[in-house]
């Protein structure tokens, strides 16, 4: 029986929703896609019409919540006035506001799913991409507001704050302070550090000094080499010379 698009979706939530519940009573390893969809109030075959193993329903709950974080952002109405700095830490405290229900299935489940093999990296890739997505946009729109310069590394800047999250998430989850009050306070000072190196342009400089001694002090000493490397060929070209005499 065909069924329409709203169940479809429907249906993925009560997967989604069933899993965390498994999880968080039992453990990944014991919880198994038979019991996944008992408890969403499927046949035992139809879950597998969504998700092919376990594995991909875990991963399709973090890509959830990535989206549920963008989606977050867009209706804060006047967050495109916000500074770099204010939008980035707005991005970090949605997303834990978000995982707070769920934090004892994050306990059993994020290492294994961000520290995952190689081979499974295309598994990790999905969320990945959505984090940085929302990372590039707040790069980029502070550059055309002006507030930070163009980005030399925008890239590995992006790619930095892919691995903060990914620390500030296992910080999160050991913090045992009321109300989380480290992560917090970690979150604020890094946030202010992070930000001020930025908006200084400490990467481009880097790169500006780079440049200057490749061109002051490297490309100056090519002629020293050179005259080096040809005194060489002509030491090798007398030896030449002298073998092919005798």
């Amino acid at each position: 029986m065909k069924i329409s698009k709203k169940q479809k979706l429907e249906n993925r939530k009560k997967i989604l929703t069933a899993l965390v519940d498994l999880v968080i009573e039992k453990d990944l390893k014991s919880a198994t896609m038979r019991e996944i969809a008992r408890t969403a109030g499927l046949g035992d075959a139809t879950i597998y019409n969504y998700f092919p193993t376990k594995d991909a329903i875990v991963y399709a709950y973090y890509e959830d919540r990535f989206d549920e974080a963008t989606e977050a952002l867009r209706s804060i109405p006047d967050f495109h006035t916000y500074t770099f700095q204010e939008q980035l830490q707005t991005f970090f405290e949605t997303k834990l506001d978000l995982l707070l229900p769920d934090r004892e299935f994050l306990a059993k489940t994020f290492k294994t799913a961000f520290f995952t093999l190689s081979q499974d990296y295309a598994r990790v890739r999905p969320s990945r991409d959505r984090f940085m997505a929302v990372i590039r946009e707040i790069f980029e729109a502070a550059i055309e507001a002006g507030e930070i310069e163009d980005q030399v590394f925008l890239e590995l800047s992006v790619q930095f704050f892919w691995e903060y999250y990914v620390g500030i998430i296992l910080y999160w989850l050991k913090d045992d302070t009321d109300q989380f009050e480290a992560t917090t306070v970690l979150i604020d000072k890094s946030m202010d550090l992070a930000s001020a190196a930025i908006r200084a342009g400490i990467g481009n400089k880097i790169f500006d000094m780079g440049i200057f001694l490749f061109k002051n002090h490297l490309l100056s000493r090519m002629d020293l080499v050179k005259e080096r490397v040809d005194t060489l060929h002509g030491i090798k070209r007398k030896f030449m010379d002298k073998t092919d005499g005798r």
